[in-house]
This record gives structure tokens, sequence and C-alpha cells, in this order.
């Protein structure tokens, strides 16, 4: 049923404040365009060739882009998409890194920690594994606009999954007094140093491989982002102190904020950033290869189209004429034809 205008203000309202408390937009427009270009430059040909033209490029990036643009707009929408793109799992379990323990599947997920608190925490493994599938599907069938859309959120849902606070109930630092880092690293860092983080993420690029437990990766790669909080927190809180600025303060334009204190917070933020090896940029970078091994094992589960289009209908084969048929007619031909004698 539609809501009336005072249900759809109070909507508006709960998924405000619901995206000021939690997670939701990871690495920005310009970090997940980042990822995405990369990781199509890791995908071997054919495969890389069919996101090649400038107006499937384009095309893609819309769909990359796609779902934060959903957060932005669909306020009924909203409570099913926001959990697609993180996974706290430390707000599940007391159990300490690597969480091997954690259940897998979603529904054994569900059963120990209930599905309201499963969903709170966050979906994007199986927001992944649904997308997927989905991709899959469409690339089997050959229907083009499903293509980009699933291939998009393949690639969204997998790179919000690499970003170190995507992954953690201290998603904006107020747990450790960095209230403001989340958006502060993935919008104020990274759109200042976008040439930076493209020469970044194209180191170590190696040949895909087709996963054969897509999920059991994705648990891998929550695991290794939830240890890169440590090193950035680190780094901007010798930022916040030395700049005597708190980004929480300036969330409206992060990367546009160009006061003293702005710009001695990011470039000391960026400095002890590498001082520790740019945890972030390792985070970018193996968020670029991780979704192209996810583009290429659904690639390759499809049969390896080469062609976005729907595959043309085979011709019918001519009918063929039994081999009985051909010689019936051949002793008919003789006794209708064949000279006689007439008798003497």
């Amino acid at each position: 049923m539609p809501l009336g205008p005072p249900l759809l203000a109070l909507a508006a309202v709960t998924a405000l404040t619901l995206a000021l408390a939690s997670p939701a937009c990871a690495w920005g427009d310009r970090g997940h365009i980042i990822v995405t270009e990369e990781a199509i430059g890791r995908c071997p040909e054919p495969l890389r060739g069919l996101f090649s033209s400038e107006v499937d490029r384009k095309r893609l990036d819309q769909a990359v882009l796609a779902p934060d643009q959903r957060l932005k707009k669909e306020v009924q929408g909203w409570a099913e998409e926001h959990p697609k793109h993180y996974f706290d799992i430390d707000r599940l379990t007391q159990e300490p890194y690597p969480f091997k323990n954690f259940p897998r599947e979603r529904a054994a997920a569900e059963k120990q920690f209930g599905a309201e608190a499963l969903r709170e925490a966050g979906t994007a493994p199986w927001a992944i594994m649904d997308a997927l599938e989905a991709l899959v599907g469409a690339l089997t069938a050959g229907r083009t606009d499903d293509i980009f859309r699933h291939t998009g959120n393949v690639l969204h849902y997998g790179a919000d999954l690499h970003q170190p606070f995507h992954v953690s109930k201290n998603y904006d630092g107020k747990m450790t007094g960095n209230d403001g880092i989340h958006k502060a690293l993935e919008i104020g860092v990274v759109n200042r140093h976008v040439d930076f983080y493209r020469a970044e993420v194209r180191q170590g690029r190696c040949e895909l491989a087709c996963l054969p437990s897509p999920l059991n990766d994705a648990f891998d790669w929550v695991a290794e982002a939830w240890t890169r909080q440590k090193p950035i927190l680190e780094a901007e809180t010798i930022a916040r102190q030395k700049a005597n600025y708190n980004p929480a303060k300036t969330l409206a334009d992060l990367d546009g904020d160009t006061s003293d204190a702005a710009k001695t917070y990011y470039v000391t933020f960026k400095q002890e950033l590498e001082k520790r090896n740019s945890p972030e940029a390792a985070a970018m970078r193996d968020a670029s290869g991780h979704v192209a091994e996810l583009l290429y094992t659904a690639w390759v589960r499809a049969g390896k189209p080469l062609s976005l289009a729907p595959a043309p209908p085979k011709a019918e084969p001519a009918p063929s004429i039994p081999y009985w048929a051909i010689g019936a007619a051949v002793a008919l031909f003789i006794l209708l034809f064949w000279p006689r004698r007439r008798p003497a």
C-alpha cells in the first residue's frame, strides 16, 4: 500500500536517522570508479572487451554507482538496500580475528544471531552472492540490461566489503574518538589523491582465478579489511590532534573544505597513512582484484559468452530425406520409365 504524506515523512526521517547512525556509501563515487576501472583492466579478453567501449564503460560506471543512488533516493526501499553495503562482524560475535567459526551460510547465521540482529549488522557477503548468481543468469541468457545492473551490484557490494569501516561496529570511529573518519577516509582523502590511488590499485596484477567458493572468500575479505582499521585510526588520530580538526562537522563537503585546519588535517592524515604502508590503498587494490575475480567467475559459470546480447538463434537444419524413401523413389522411377521390349 502506498505511504501517505505523514507516513512518508516519518519514513524519510527514520531513514535519515539510520543513515547518520550507520555506514552507507563506501569509497565514494570516485573511489568506486577507480576500483571498477582497475577490475575491468584485470579481466582477460574477451571478457574485458565486453565492457571496453566508451558507451559501455559509462553505462557500467552508472550501474556501479546505482546502489548508493538508491540509498539517497528511495525511502521505501532504503531498509532493504542499506544492509547490503556493510557487514559489522564484530557487532555479532566476540570471536577474535580471523572469525573462522562465524557461520558462512545466511540461514545458519540467522539461526545463531537472529534475523533482525543480522540485518542490523549488515548482509554484504550474501548480497554479493545474490548479485553473483543473478549475473550468471543474465550472462547466460544474454539479458543486456540485467547484465549491467547485476555487474554493478557485484562490483559495488564487493568493493564495499573491503572498506575497513564497513566491517566494524566502530564504523565511524565514535568508539575511539575518531568520529567522522568514515567519510574523511573514503571521500576526503581519496578525492584529494585520485591519481595516487589509480596508480596504487594497478600494483600486483596477476592472473584471475575462478572462485570455487566465493562466499568463503568474502569472509576472508571481511577479516582482512577488519585488520586495517587500527593503522588508519592511528593515522587519523595524529592528524586530528595536529590540525585540531573534526571531519564529522563538515560532512556535507569533505573534499571541498579548503580551510587551513582542513588542509593540515588531510595532509597529515595522508602522510601518516603512507608511514603505515597506505592500508586504505591496499584495501582498494584488494577490492579491485577480488571483484574482478567475482566478475570472471560469473562469466566462466555462464559459459564464457562472447557478447552481452542474446546469442542468435541457431538455424534449423534442412530436413533430411530418409534413405528408404530415396530407394523407394528410385525403384518407382525404374518401374515407370525403364524401356520395355514390345512383344513380338
